[in-house]
């Protein structure tokens, strides 16, 4: 799986979407062919999150039903459950259902706590997720609260790129409520710093987080660092 994975994020990160997403399908067909149950899992996940990045809703549906009946099926561990559910529900929020992930998200926050320690980066990633769904069903309080509590373990981490999603994601918050709020000066200006550290590893998971923030640099009057990025 990780052979898969590391190839299509090559891939990916020269830009050859297509060929990264023939690389999963290739893998999927031949592990249920081969009756794989928990590769074919681990793939369906993979994929959710791929079509999710890519905005195709018609192909990530069909692959979150075989998500459903292969957990009914796999019946994974704790950790890996949860983060199946997380790739879930992040990409049904993007597709606009954000009332159908929260509970999902509540699901795997409950298999994360029991899993994993309270300072894991994969839980403050979660509450950053979850947040999006609380500011889509407008909930704003309950969504800036979540990101303050990502955030505030992520800054403990010299060169975590996570703390520059956040940064501007409660830019994004702040700006949907008051488009002239003075926190989003700050927070852009803090993401940028998270990003320009030298604590930053310069691999595929940095082009990745960079092409996550730089359409909302660009959306919240920050061209030039949209462009940099």
């Amino acid at each position: 799986m990780d052979m898969i994975v590391r190839r299509a994020d090559d891939l990916m990160g020269g830009g050859d979407w297509d060929s990264a997403e023939r690389v999963f399908l290739a893998a999927l067909r031949d592990a249920e062919t081969a009756g794989d149950t928990r590769m074919a899992l681990s793939l369906c996940s993979e994929l959710m999150g791929f079509y999710r990045q890519r905005g195709k809703a018609e192909k990530f549906y069909t692959v979150f039903d075989r998500c459903g009946e292969l957990l009914g099926i796999v019946r994974p561990g704790a950790l890996a459950r949860g983060t199946i559910l997380i790739n879930a529900a992040t990409a049904l929020c993007a597709f606009g259902e954000a009332a159908r992930a929260l509970p999902i998200f509540r699901e795997a926050e409950e298999l994360y706590a029991a899993a994993l320690d309270a300072e894991h980066p994969r839980l403050a990633a979660l509450w950053n997720n979850m947040a999006a769904a609380l500011d889509a069903l407008g909930r704003p309080d309950e969504a800036e609260k979540l990101m303050r509590r990502a955030l505030a373990q992520q800054i403990k981490r010299p060169g975590d790129l996570d703390a520059a999603v956040t940064y501007v994601n409660l830019a994004q918050h702040y700006a949907a409520q008051n488009a002239h709020d003075g926190r989003i000066a700050g927070c852009l200006d803090a993401a940028m710093e998270r990003m320009d550290s030298p604590d930053a590893v310069w691999a595929y998971y940095y082009a990745h987080t960079a092409r996550k923030i730089a359409p909302a640099l660009e959306a919240l009057g920050r061209a030039a660092a949209a462009q940099d990025l």
